[in-house]
């Protein structure tokens, strides 16, 4: 608590800024890791974050890759 006290008004609001923008970068680079894919079977449509699937979670066929939104 001691070292906000001792910022000046300009340098809490710089590192508020900074604290901003990094959020910002990565919450963008946690969205765009995001895969979709389709099964072309039944049409279920399936996200997932840093992994790779290859069978649907519903009729267990093979799935494929959606194209970049």
């Amino acid at each position: 608590m001691i070292f906000i006290y001792s910022l000046e008004k300009y340098e809490l609001f710089l590192l508020i800024l900074i604290v901003l923008i990094l959020a910002g970068l990565f919450y963008y680079l946690a969205v765009k890791s995001r895969k979709s894919y389709t099964c072309p079977e039944c049409g279920e449509k399936t996200k997932v974050e840093y992994m790779n699937t290859t069978r649907c979670g519903m009729c267990g066929s093979l799935l494929k890759q959606d194209e970049k939104e």
